[in-house]
């Protein structure tokens, strides 16, 4: 699935809200997967981050850093996510709001 860099950022973040969530073990087991997925990738990011802080001498107001940001956020790159049927959300033993749901949304295999 390709995602983006900022969107990478953003559900990293979605994810960390999740972790002191009571979930069943199979979705907790596939948050904990894609997470450590996502970190690898957001690895890549930062190191590209830091080198263009370098290159800018750290100012971050310049025409050319802005730029460059908005094309390394733009970056899409292929991450294989591990699934949950969407029936995992069927039981009813856990409490998740919609914008969770929402932010889980990219791992739940819909059964048509």
């Amino acid at each position: 699935m390709g995602i983006k860099n900022i969107e990478i950022i953003q559900t990293l973040n979605a994810l960390h809200e999740l972790s002191t969530a009571e979930l069943p073990v199979r979705l907790a087991y596939a948050i904990k997967k894609n997470h450590r997925k996502l970190i690898a990738e957001y690895a890549d990011y930062e190191e590209q981050l830091n080198a263009m802080g370098e290159k800018y001498n750290g100012d971050k107001q310049s025409v050319e850093y802005g730029k460059e940001l908005r094309e390394l956020l733009d970056i899409e790159v292929d991450i294989d996510f591990y699934k949950v049927p969407e029936s995992i959300f069927e039981s009813g033993d856990f409490n998740i709001t919609t914008q969770q749901l929402s932010n889980l949304d990219f791992m739940i295999e819909l059964i048509e």
